[in-house]
């Protein structure tokens, strides 16, 4: 079996997605997830995002030639938005879905969102299934995040997607928020509870801590039983894509440009040590 290993480039901090593009190979990845943001937003990371919602099909085919010449593929796409709640954000959402299916990958990675009474959720639960719907019929599938809200914990996102019963509705598991976003939970059994239902993960390292921002090379924060997750997903025939998310570890100084392709790099020879590339 050949895993599809995959970087979120957000995982380059300020350098993005162009740094990503140019590096990943060295570290023997072949594939990222590309984040499509929303034009007129700032990023967190403080990136010049690559695709917006402002992108033109210039833009795309400009970024078609990038990857080609730097011999990386596309996995999938992040469309987070915030609340698909909000109309708004709904139609942003949709838009982003428009510009990942021009790009050709089959899946996006998003979040489910979340309401505070039972009104407020199922106009939700409408609303996610207009993404559903509109994912088909640009033939892709919406993988929700492990995000506050329906899908903040194995719980969640079983009786989410049995709500919702949508076939291009299914769940992005993140193996560091699962314990950042909970407290008193085992990560890998939250994973087998769920594992049938998921069609994208994020690798993502962590000292296991409620809300401690400590995400770091993978096999670095050891909370995290990377040989179970492989064991877990390969039983449910899960073959990837597995996209690294290195998302630093707070009060830390600022990264060079070096330093985040060296954890990069430490988290795939973490990952040939644990199976994964097999």
């Amino acid at each position: 079996m050949t895993n599809v290993i995959s970087c979120l480039t957000n995982s380059y901090g300020r350098f993005g997605a162009s740094a990503a593009i140019e590096m990943v190979r060295d570290a023997g990845i072949e594939w990222i997830e590309l984040p499509i943001r929303t034009a007129g937003t700032d990023s967190i990371f403080g990136d010049e995002p690559l695709i917006t919602t402002g992108s033109s099909t210039a833009d795309l085919k400009a970024l078609a030639r990038r990857l080609d010449d730097h011999g990386v593929r596309l996995s999938s796409c992040n469309v987070t938005s915030g609340n698909p709640l909000d109309p708004e954000v709904l139609d942003v959402t949709l838009a982003k879905l428009d510009l990942a299916a021009e790009l050709g990958v089959p899946l996006v990675v998003g979040g489910a969102g979340e309401a505070q009474d039972e009104t407020d959720r199922q106009t939700l639960f409408e609303h996610l299934r207009q993404i559903g719907d509109h994912a088909a019929s640009r033939g892709l599938i919406y993988c929700f995040e492990t995000h506050p809200g329906l899908c903040q914990n194995h719980r969640g996102m079983y009786d989410t997607m049995q709500e919702l019963e949508h076939p291009h509705l299914r769940l992005n598991f993140d193996t560091g928020n699962i314990l950042y976003y909970n407290e008193q939970i085992h990560g890998e059994i939250a994973l087998a509870k769920v594992c049938h239902l998921v069609s994208h993960l994020h690798l993502k390292d962590s000292q296991g801590a409620y809300q401690q921002w400590y995400f770091p090379a993978l096999g670095h924060g050891g909370a995290v039983d990377f040989v179970r997750v492989l064991e877990l997903m390969s039983v449910c025939g899960f073959e990837g894509p597995y996209s690294l998310e290195i998302e630093g570890i707070q009060g830390e100084e600022e990264l060079s440009l070096e330093d985040h392709h060296q954890r990069i790099v430490d988290s795939v020879e973490h990952l040939r040590m644990c199976g994964f590339l097999d």
